[in-house]
């Protein structure tokens, strides 16, 4: 998502730190592309010129502080007028004084924000020799303020302190008070840099430079002399990893919108799903949580083996590849022509040598300095040669070869290792090989190749009334064959279970009997009398999430049967169809050792309207035409004629949205899903 995170260890500490490195001072761990930078800083003035810098370079970057980039409910509205916590960062910009040796004025500025309030204000804490009459020494000495101590994220994070306390042990407000100023005047600085959730809300922006609150203590820390890098060091890593429920989960949350801009939130820390816009009573499972577990809890089950090179397209590399040849193995002829030495070259004719160089014919002799000899595409460039002049470059008279003009020096050739040097590394474990990654690994010297056992997925529906395609007398078992064909196109081992009857004790026996990696079920996942399928794994099996908040798509049970991973899609094609793609597919590819695999989408304009409710993911059946996308003319689930229809899916956010022809909505072409 980034390509740049950075993570900076606060600290609001008075005083130059010293040169030597130490705990409890600044630290901040840059992280490219994977590549990770830590380095201390003893003020805060070098720190964010360290930072500012990187945010100069033009890389797409996340930014996190580990301080509160926010107050308790009240606290934005009665300093300034605004609930808006950006409205309480340049207040305090206005006031804070830091100076380059990190010298400030923090205790005097409580002061100030403590006589906006009535009563003795919020914050507290100070130093006892330090006279600040408004700004008490401790908690147990405010009265009538009107503010809460903590955030709602604070009742989510272990052992979290209060943002009001500014003095004493594990204090972090005076972090936010020095720290809120400074970045107010680095987003004027970078007007590109957005705050996450006050400008955006519960979302993930597709672009632009992101700055967000982070909580380091959540992760253990990297190997480090001292905990404040190790802390950031991880911190960065687990960032490069975020998926993005991070950013959206929190808008399950009641009052999600003031939350986001009067209160802010850590990123990473998750609340429990709840308050979704569904049936009372009903706990739906937001969509990027379900993702998340699947991501976080599903391993690679499958073994390695050694195929012909000829059999490893569409295959996933099981390991490294890196050259056991160079490619070309040596120099060799770009065109026909003449070869000879450019530091060779005299005024005149060019006297030629007898015999010429071919492909796979090379000329065992060596060229002498000042003459030349006939070379064709693909021949070993002799020895005593390094340059080659194209045939209609020169022409032969009397036995000499006469240029119509000199070339540079190497021209026409191709150097030995100009592709793939031996010992490269040429192709990364969990790849799928495409033939253009087959031609590769030949070029460089491989004939065999380490590829993942393919994936045993098992296909499995339920219910009574299902008959067999072209039998009369009941339904016809459309999404059998449908993920059969599904699982086959994304190169793995589909495995027919056939259908199992609305009995709890034939479909317990089917699933036990099951020899694959993991099963796809249609039908049964519901909460209706002949609904075995989420019952049975409630009594016998895992189930992990079963209401998912996605349309089309509820219910779907994720959870495992034997320890085998099941995915209880729901008994309408179009949502089991929706449900495969986009819960089965990303989940099956990390076990077979591929990765997680997110579809990629683009941003097009809608040539349609909608009016969405919060509460679930909306997934429309769509395609393009003109660069727009249009939608099917019913979002019902049992339509079969709307998949044929479609050529791809408009995703829809969970929160409420009202969409107008020409408005931007994120498509998902069936091609990217690996269907169609």
């Amino acid at each position: 998502m980034f390509d740049l995170i950075l993570v900076a260890d606060w600290s609001a500490t008075s005083g130059h730190t010293g040169r030597k490195p130490r705990k409890d001072a600044i630290w901040v761990c840059a992280d490219l592309k994977g590549e990770q930078t830590v380095e201390y800083f003893p003020t805060r003035s070098l720190a964010l010129a360290w930072i500012d810098d990187w945010l100069s370079r033009g890389y797409r970057t996340l930014v996190g502080f580990d301080f509160a980039m926010g107050y308790p409910a009240g606290f934005a509205t009665t300093l300034t007028g605004r609930p808006d916590a950006l409205a309480v960062w340049d207040w305090l910009a206005e006031r804070i004084e830091d100076g380059p040796d990190n010298v400030n004025n923090r205790f005097a500025v409580a002061e100030q924000v403590n006589r906006a309030f009535p009563g003795v204000g919020p914050l507290w804490g100070r130093p006892a020799s330090q006279l600040h009459p408004d700004l008490p020494e401790r908690g147990s000495d405010r009265q009538d303020h009107g503010v809460d101590d903590r955030r709602t994220v604070d009742a989510f994070v272990p052992r979290a302190q209060s943002v009001l306390k500014l003095y004493t042990a594990g204090s972090v407000g005076s972090q936010s008070l020095v720290g809120l100023a400074a970045l107010a005047h680095l987003r004027r600085r970078h007007p590109d840099l957005r705050v996450w959730p006050q400008e955006t809300g519960f979302a993930l922006p597709e672009s632009g430079n992101l700055l967000v609150e982070i909580y380091p203590s959540l992760f253990e820390p990297a190997a480090h002399d001292f905990r404040d890098a190790g802390q950031v060091i991880a911190t960065a890593r687990a960032l490069r990893e975020a998926p993005a429920g991070w950013f959206t989960a929190p808008s399950v949350l009641p009052d999600t919108a003031r939350v986001a801009a009067e209160e802010g939130w850590i990123l990473g820390v998750l609340p429990p799903s709840s308050c979704f816009a569904l049936p009372p009573g009903a706990d739906w499972t937001p969509v990027d949580v379900a993702l998340d577990t699947l991501r976080r809890d599903l391993t690679v089950v499958t073994g390695i083996e050694d195929v012909t090179i000829v059999e490893a397209a569409f295959r996933i590399l099981a390991r490294d590849v890196v050259a056991v040849r160079s490619n070309p193995p040596e120099a060799n002829a770009a065109v026909d022509g003449w070869a000879f030495a450019h530091d060779g070259l005299r005024p005149g004719g060019i006297p030629m040598v007898d015999g010429r160089a071919a492909a796979g014919r090379p000329f065992e002799g060596i060229v002498p300095c000042g003459e030349a000899i006939r070379i064709l595409t693909g021949a070993v460039i002799p020895k005593g040669a390094d340059t080659v002049a194209l045939q209609e470059d020169a022409m032969l008279a009397d036995g000499l070869l006469h240029l119509k003009a000199v070339p540079r020096k190497g021209a026409n050739t191709r150097r030995a290792g100009e592709d793939v040097c031996e010992g490269d590394p040429v192709l990364r474990a969990g790849g799928i090989l495409r033939p253009t990654d087959v031609a590769l690994a030949i070029a460089a010297g491989h004939g065999t190749l380490p590829v993942r056992r393919r994936l045993r997925v098992g296909v499995l529906s339920t219910g009574d009334e299902i008959v067999a395609p072209g039998e009369g007398g009941g339904i016809p078992d459309v999404n059998r064959p449908m993920l059969l064909a599904i699982v086959t196109g994304w190169d793995f081992d589909a495995v027919d279970l056939g259908r199992a009857p609305d009995e709890a004790g034939a479909l317990a026996a089917t699933l036990d009997a099951a020899d694959v990696d993991a099963i796809l079920t249609s039908g049964g996942a519901s909460a209706g009398d002949e609904d075995h399928l989420s019952r049975l794994l409630r009594e016998r099996g895992g189930l992990h999430h079963w209401r998912i908040a996605i349309k089309p798509g509820r219910p779907l049970a994720l959870g495992h049967w034997n320890g085998t991973p099941l995915f209880g899609l729901p008994g309408n094609p179009v949502a089991a169809f929706t449900c495969a793609a986009l819960f089965a597919r990303p989940a099956l590819f990390q076990m077979a050792g591929a990765g997680w695999r997110v579809p990629v989408g683009v941003t097009v304009p809608a040539a349609f309207s909608k009016s969405k409710k919060a509460g679930r993911r909306e997934v429309l059946r769509a395609r393009l035409r003109d660069g727009r996308a249009e939608i099917f003319r019913s979002e019902g689930s049992g339509l079969v004629s709307g998949l044929s229809w479609a050529e791809g899916f408009v995703e829809l956010p969970d929160r409420a949205v009202e969409i107008a022809p020409g408005d931007l909505v994120r498509y998902i072409a069936f091609a990217e899903l690996g269907i169609g």
